[in-house]
């Protein structure tokens, strides 16, 4: 159960960073956010923290890093 909760919330991460604008940095803004939404299903315990922080880090640099159209 918690790999089909998992699995589904990193593909609604990745439509809403395919579906962002065509500034960086509210790319990498919402890159965050779904990167620490990610990180909060992944961690548990003390290790809770580190996996949202982890999350966002991830989501943050990949939102900030994807090809802008314009």
């Amino acid at each position: 159960m918690t790999y089909l909760k998992l699995s589904s919330l990193m593909a609604a991460s990745a439509i809403m960073i395919s579906a962002c604008s065509n500034d960086p940095q509210i790319n990498a803004a919402v890159g965050g956010l779904s990167g620490a939404a990610v990180g909060t299903q992944i961690g548990s315990g003390s290790g809770n923290t580190a996996a949202i922080l982890g999350g966002a880090a991830v989501g943050t640099a990949i939102g900030a890093n994807t090809q802008v159209t314009r």
